[in-house]
């Protein structure tokens, strides 16, 4: 599996550009290190990442069949328990009215990079993951899948953002868990951030694919 996925990397143009984006992203944060907020920008930016390696592992694992096939549905419901965080760092960019004058566009070039790499790692794990549905469920299934997932995606945001939680306070705490989000469910506010954030991602995801297929000249679906 190990041999695999390093193979993925040599192979993987968009793999490549995703590491050498983070390289940068990390680089900028430990020159900008006498600020605290900075260096959470690389454990979320680490956390952005986590959907992208669950779905090569899932991928390259049920390919070379050392994985069985109901491993799918249970690594797709730990893909999507992450992959709010891979938007997540675009909020981040609220932070920038707290730096001084003098840092102002370092730090909000910083944020942009962290947060393009984050969003482009989400925007691949996508893509892979719609592959992988669309040999099991067909194209009109797997699109409205997709949107779905994109739809929790966009609440994740708003929980993490606002209600701060966090991705393993299912595990941690999860009555308080079902609490906060059954009150959440029912805050216009929340809903209509929700909603705001579907848009924009599933626009993001839709330009994202065309873009792919017309680069590679390989269908979605």
């Amino acid at each position: 599996m190990l041999n695999k996925l390093l193979s993925v990397y040599r192979s993987g143009e968009g793999l490549r550009m995703l590491i050498m984006l983070s390289v940068m992203s990390i680089a900028m944060v430990v020159f900008r290190q006498n600020y605290w907020f900075f260096k959470m920008l690389s454990w979320n930016l680490f956390l952005a990442w986590i959907p992208l390696f669950v779905a090569l592992f899932l991928r390259e694992g049920l390919e070379d069949r050392q994985l069985p096939k109901w491993t799918l549905w249970p690594g797709l419901v730990f893909w999507l328990l992450f992959l709010p965080n891979s938007p997540y760092i675009i909020t981040d960019l609220f932070h920038v009215r707290h730096v001084s004058e003098e840092t102002v566009w370092f730090d909000t070039m910083m944020i942009f990079m962290c947060a393009l790499t984050g969003l482009l790692a989400g925007l691949y794990s996508q893509l892979l993951v719609h592959r992988m549905l669309s040999e099991r469920l067909g194209r009109t299934q797997t699109w409205v899948v997709m949107i779905g997932c994109l739809v929790l995606t966009s609440f994740g945001v708003y929980l993490g953002r606002y209600i701060r939680l966090n991705s393993w306070d299912l595990f941690t705490d999860p009555l308080e868990l079902a609490q906060l989000i059954g009150k959440s469910l029912v805050n216009p506010f929340a809903l209509k951030l929700t909603l705001s954030y579907t848009f924009a991602l599933v626009t993001l995801y839709t330009g994202f694919t065309q873009y792919v297929q017309r680069r590679t000249h390989e269908p979605l679906d």
